[in-house]
């Protein structure tokens, strides 16, 4: 007996050139957290565009171009036109508040170099921002040590954060002597007393600033960078000492700036303007006491809209840039013409949004491990055990008034099922026979279940599932360890094949051999869903894009299963829209990673070799083999860390 299965298998879809791409884009909210970079272009492709340039670039060509040259996925594009284009974004913003506030100073844009430290990168925005006497910001010796040779730009600021030893503070004096123009910010009281003994040992005269501690603390994830107890920054009695301190020495003159910070990617415009109100009212009460007090760093915290949901959502960001330029300006401008002071220059670390959307990874599907799709025909056991004779029957009697007591069924028979097999009554056939019959009967209840008014949320979460698995070529703990460790949303799609709708229901899953190595949450235009929207495999590349990873991802990306960096290349746009390759920087081969932990590629040859002499003189291996086996030894410790697929 056979029984027709109304579930039928998904065919793949054919591409419909006379549906708007754009409809099959739209599932994944790229006209929102993509705006305004990128789009779906008429071939279904996502395309990226450069407005000040008035051109836009094929993203799906570049990778084909890519993969000619021997640049494989997983491959990271920085987009050096984006970096550019939001440089002048934020100054813009700001420019046209100075203007609506007639507010009597400037704005400065500043970059913490932590956000992003790639040498390639830093220098894009560095020379951006050279007109505008752009500034870099560094949280600690190392951070000083790389930029220090190269922001050479006259006047601009070298921002000088985080904590500070001997040596540290040595160097940011000494870098006065040769054109730099420093500003060591206190911290720490103790740092005070260090740049005191040290600026009269080398006889150098220091720009210092204070960081304030914030009462008010910011909203999202980083919101503990405020408050009282914030890790960094001086209360109100520290900086009153320190001034103190200063005018004793009679060396009041080297304060230049007060700076605070409230946190990385603040989604509320609320508690920027609360902070805002403490740190200006704090500003002009320093700047009584600080003659030359002359510039106000109101730190980092610009959001990035994850999620295009343009919320305080933890991935959003309920305001503009424009608002927030607004704002700080406005603030600002009010406490110090309240005060009776100077406006200062302002000065903000918006380094998240700087570098955030310049970055897109693209990944290469591998292999799609499906949910069972029902057949047509289900067929019946061939045993006469009882209990897959029950399980198959709920299969028939399942209907939709009576789906939610047969999973209440079937779930009690699962279990059955699993202590039939562990005490001896049931095969290894007949156990799997039952689990392919369990796993239609969830996808029949699933789609019967439609026809209800309203679907329990029991059977909802059968959803979960019912996904598909899409393997794909990187390490989510190397390219985006946020979406492991905090759960950050970055938005994924496919990069091609926008103009065919994508059937399939799916969760992305990397090459790395832990359970965590997966993304089981996506960006939604209705704010995040535990699916993406895919297509079915043809046997031709399938890649996907991952987008706005170019904040603090690539430091923070650890060599879980030591897979390293990926291969990056820095690309814009000519004037007639066509690709050009700027840098590209190889990925990690196999014995650089293998060095990181300690393993010494020449040794490990002589290792191998030992081992294989041994093998010849038990005849254990031929000539030719022991030849090829060390061939391929060589030839993969030279090899990209990930699959060539």
């Amino acid at each position: 007996m056979t029984v027709p299965d109304p579930l039928k298998p998904t065919q793949p879809q054919q591409a419909n050139h006379n549906t708007t791409p754009a409809l099959f884009g739209e599932a994944y909210g790229v006209r929102s957290w993509g705006m305004p970079y990128f789009e779906v272009n008429p071939q279904g492709h996502i395309s990226v565009k450069i407005k000040p340039k008035g051109v836009t670039g094929d993203l799906y060509e570049l990778v084909q171009s890519l993969v000619k040259r021997g640049i494989e996925a997983p491959v990271l594009i920085r987009f050096d036109d984006i970096l550019r284009d939001r440089i002048s974004c934020i100054q813009r913003a700001f420019d046209a508040a100075i203007n609506e506030f007639r507010y009597e100073n400037v704005f400065r844009l500043a970059y913490p170099i932590k956000v992003n430290q790639q040498r390639t990168v830093v220098n894009v925005i560095k020379n951006a921002g050279t007109d505008r006497l752009l500034s870099l910001e560094v949280g600690s010796k190392p951070e000083l040590l790389a930029v220090l040779s190269i922001h050479d730009t006259p006047d601009a600021l070298l921002l000088c954060n985080g904590y500070k030893d001997a040596e540290y503070i040595e160097i940011a004096l000494l870098a006065t002597k040769i054109g730099r123009r420093p500003i060591i910010i206190i911290e720490q009281f103790y740092e005070l007393k260090l740049v005191l003994e040290l600026s009269q040992k080398l006889q150098i005269e220091p720009e210092i600033g204070f960081r304030m501690r914030p009462f008010n603390k910011g909203s999202g994830r980083w919101n503990t960078s405020g408050g009282d107890m914030a890790k960094f920054g001086l209360s109100a009695h520290e900086i009153v000492q320190g001034i103190k301190l200063l005018k004793d020495a009679e060396k009041i003159h080297w304060v230049k700036l007060l700076h605070f910070h409230l946190g990385s990617q603040i989604p509320s415009i609320a508690s920027i303007k609360k902070v805002l109100a403490e740190a200006s009212r704090m500003y002009t009460e320093v700047a009584l006491e600080c003659p030359q007090l002359s510039f106000f760093d109101v730190g980092g915290g610009l959001g990035v809209d994850y999620d295009g949901s343009r919320s305080s959502s933890d991935s959003s960001m309920d305001y503009t840039i424009e608002e927030y330029a607004r704002d700080v300006v406005s603030a600002i401008k009010e406490a110090c013409l309240n005060a009776d002071v100077d406006p200062p220059i302002i000065i903000t670390e918006s380094g998240r949004a700087i570098v955030a959307h310049h970055s897109v990874l693209i990944t290469e599907v591998i292999d799609v491990a499906q949910a069972l799709d029902a057949l047509d025909i289900l067929e019946p056991p061939t045993s006469d055990n009882e209990v897959l004779k029950d399980l198959f029957e709920l299969y028939q009697k399942l209907n939709a008034e009576n789906c939610l007591e047969i999973l209440h069924d079937a779930q009690e028979l699962k279990e059955l099922i699993f202590e039939c097999f562990v005490h001896n009554t049931l095969t290894l056939p007949e156990r799997a026979y039952a689990e392919q019959v369990y796993k239609r009967l969830i996808a029949k209840l699933r789609l019967v279940s439609t026809q209800l008014q309203e679907i329990p949320d029991e059977i909802k979460e059968l959803d979960k599932q019912l996904l598909d698995i899409y393997f794909c070529n990187f390490s989510i703990f190397q390219s985006i360890p946020d979406c492991w460790a905090i759960n950050q949303l970055f938005p994924v799609m496919p990069i091609h094949r926008l103009n065919e709708e994508p059937k399939r229901k799916g969760i992305i899953a990397d090459l790395t051999c832990d359970s965590d190595g997966t993304i089981d949450e996506f960006v939604h235009k209705r704010g995040s869903q535990n699916y993406l929207k895919l297509h079915e495999t043809t046997g031709q590349p399938y890649y996907l894009g991952i987008f706005l990873v170019g904040a603090y991802q690539e430091v923070l990306g650890g060599l879980h299963n030591l897979f390293g960096d990926t291969n990056a290349v820095h690309v814009e746009l000519d004037s007639q829209g066509q690709w050009q390759i700027n840098h590209v920087i190889e990925g990690d081969k196999i014995r650089q990673v293998l060095r990181y932990v300690q393993y010494n590629s020449q040794e490990l040859i002589e290792h191998l070799r030992a081992g294989i002499e041994t093998s010849l003189k038990c005849n254990r291996l031929s000539a030719e083999e022991s030849a090829k086996l060390q061939k391929k030894y060589k030839e993969a410790l030279e090899s990209y860390t990930y699959l060539v697929v």
